[in-house]
Parts: structure tokens; C-alpha cells; sequence
């Protein structure tokens, strides 16, 4: 009967699709269920592995790795700052993972990766608009508008999702066995290693190049209100990541629609609805 509801919910937001799709930019529409897809996969592999605190500290990694290669890019003359910011923030990952991996306090070296990332981000924010005010906008990093994006761009978003959806697929049961006993999951000869650098660049990844699109405030949100709603919702792992999934596409679909309406920030309403969802799981948690 879950999985049914499930199908039927699942159904429900392809014909909304549909039905979007025909009154508004395809390449909106695209954008808002890529960033979902992304995100709510994403969110039920940082639930699985526990990385609460390096998943929120990330979007810290990407506001840095964006603006510092801006200047970069200018200094070096070669390639270009998309380029530069992906991987300088998976660069700035790996260093916090390792750091926790090699068997530092996970708070402290989370602590300190923000006090460093956010402390950069400001530097070279103030830098890029010092000398660089017409050619970039600092203020789309920060709120995040689909409404800006190109078809270009909603293809790269896309292919993006399908990505991170099938490697989240395709090592679910490992990194659950990870999470719920790592001692075990190395004395069975599993590659940590392997499967904590997937985990790593994912997370690098899906936070630097939706940061256009969600913004750098809400991406704290989506990162991890999808997976906390399913786990309080689910009866079992493989659910979870479904929940999570659905929870996501259904506030950016409702996010992009309500805002074109409204006139208000689709990526912030987007928040606001999985924020109300969270609300509803915990309150028919308890009765």
C-alpha cells in the first residue's frame, strides 16, 4: 500500500510537470527538478552517512570556491570559472573529509572549514566586487535564480542530476553499511576509501553547481530537510531515499508554481514548502 502511494504521488508530479511545462520556460521547469533530483539524493546519502555537519558546512565551500575563482580565472588566462570553482570546492571537501577521516573531531574540523571558507568568501566577495562589479552577480550566489537560467544550463543541470541520482543508486547498499557500522564494513573488505571519495565529490559537486540555481542560503535547507522528513516518514532505507526524492521535487515544483504567481523567489518559497512538509512529518510523527 506505501509503495502504491508512493507510484501514485510519483504520477501525480509528471502530469504537474506536464501541465507546467506548457505555461512557463521549459528551462525553469528543468532547473528546479534538476536541483531536486540532485538534492534529495544527496540528502538521503548524508542521512545514511551521518555527514550532518560537513553537508551544511559545504555551501561555505561553494560561496568560496565561486568567488575565488573569478579573480583566478582573470590571473591564470586560461579555462574559465566554472571550471576552477568545481574543483577548488571539491579540493576544499576532500581536505575536511580527510581531516575527519584521519581522525579529527568532526565538529572541530567542521568548525573550523566554515571559520576558513566563510572568512575567504567575504575576501574575495569584496575583491570580485571591487573590480569585477559589471561582469558577475554576487547576489544570485547568494539568493539563487532559476528564472536566469539558460537551456544551456538547464541540460548541464540535468545531465548533473542523472549523475549523482545513478551513483547514489548504484552504491546505496555500501555507504548504508558504512553508516550504520563503518568497524564492520571494514573488516568485510569493503573500499572505504572509494566509497568515502564518492560521497566527497558528490556532495563538492551537486552544492558548487546548483549554487546558481538554489542560492547559498537555501541550499543549508536542502541539503538536509528532505532526507529528515523521510526518515521520520519511512520503513525502510530504500523508502527513504524515494521520500526524500519526492519531498524535493514536490516543494520545487510547488516553489516554482506558487512563486510565478505570487512573484516571489521560487527558490526561497522552495524552502519554505519542504520547511512546512518537515513541520507536518514531525507532528503526525507524534501523534
Amino acid at each position: 500500500m506505501k509503495h502504491l502511494r508512493l507510484l501514485l504521488l510519483v504520477l501525480l508530479l509528471i502530469c504537474y510537470t506536464v501541465i507546467l511545462s506548457i505555461k512557463y520556460n521549459l528551462a525553469w521547469i528543468m532547473v528546479m527538478l534538476s536541483a531536486a533530483v540532485a538534492f534529495g539524493s544527496l540528502s538521503s546519502l548524508v542521512s545514511m552517512r551521518k555527514l550532518y555537519f560537513l553537508a551544511g558546512a559545504t555551501p561555505h565551500a561553494a560561496l568560496f570556491a565561486i568567488t575565488l575563482s573569478i579573480p583566478l580565472t582573470k590571473l591564470l588566462g586560461v579555462g574559465n570559472s566554472s571550471m576552477y570553482s568545481i574543483l577548488l570546492g571539491i579540493l576544499l571537501v576532500y581536505i575536511v573529509g580527510f581531516s575527519i577521516y584521519k581522525g579529527i573531531n568532526s565538529d572541530i574540523a567542521t568548525a573550523v572549514f566554515v571559520g576558513i571558507t566563510a572568512s575567504g568568501s567575504v575576501i574575495t566577495a569584496y575583491y570580485v566586487l571591487t573590480y569585477f562589479p559589471v561582469e558577475y552577480d554576487l547576489t544570485a550566489l547568494i539568493m539563487g535564480d532559476p528564472l536566469l537560467s539558460s537551456m544551456e544550463q538547464a541540460f548541464i543541470s540535468a545531465v548533473l542530476a542523472s549523475i549523482v541520482l545513478i551513483t547514489v543508486l548504484l552504491t546505496y547498499r555500501e555507504q548504508l553499511s558504512l553508516g550504520i557500522d563503518r568497524e564492520s564494513a571494514i573488516l568485510s573488505g569493503l573500499r572505504i576509501e572509494l566509497y568515502d571519495a564518492i560521497v566527497f565529490t558528490v556532495l563538492g559537486l551537486v552544492t558548487i553547481s546548483m549554487l546558481r540555481i538554489v542560492g547559498y542560503i537555501l541550499e543549508h535547507i536542502l541539503v538536509l530537510l528532505p532526507s529528515s522528513i523521510a526518515v521520520m516518514s519511512a520503513k525502510s532505507a530504500r523508502e527513504a531515499l524515494y521520500i526524500s526524492i519526492i519531498s524535493a521535487l514536490t516543494s520545487s515544483l510547488l516553489g516554482l508554481h506558487i512563486g510565478m504567481i505570487l512573484n516571489i523567489s521560487p527558490s526561497g518559497l522552495t524552502g519554505l514548502i519542504l520547511l512546512l512538509f518537515y513541520i507536518i512529518s514531525l507532528v503526525g510523527k507524534r501523534k
